[in-house]
C-alpha cells in the first residue's frame, strides 16, 4: 500500500529523502500517547501545520476518505513528506 501525502493550503513539490517520522499521538482524552504507529501503515497523511508546538508538526492520518473520523491526529516531523 502507497500512502498519499497532503500539504493543506500547499501544491505536492517533488519529493526528497527525508520520511515523516510520528513521535506520538492525539488520544481520545486528548491527551498525547507516546506509542505512534508507522507512517506506512496508514493510506492517507495529511500535514495540518508546520512547526505546531515546540518543533514538532502536526498531521492527520488516516486510511479511508469516507470515514475521517477514524483518523489519527500525530505530533512528529514531517520533513520532506515522504513515507518509507
Amino acid at each position: 500500500m502507497s500512502t498519499q501525502v497532503t500539504i493543506i493550503g500547499k501544491q505536492q513539490s517533488e519529493k526528497t529523502k527525508t520520511a515523516i517520522e510520528f513521535q506520538s499521538f492525539l488520544n481520545t482524552n486528548l491527551n498525547i500517547d507516546g506509542s505512534a504507529y508507522s507512517p506506512s501503515r496508514y493510506k492517507y497523511i495529511e500535514l495540518i501545520c508546520k512547526d505546531y508546538a515546540l518543533g514538532f508538526d502536526l498531521m492527520f492520518a488516516y486510511d479511508d476518505p469516507n470515514r475521517r473520523s477514524f483518523g489519527v491526529l500525530y505530533i512528529g516531523h514531517f520533513n520532506d513528506g515522504v513515507v518509507e
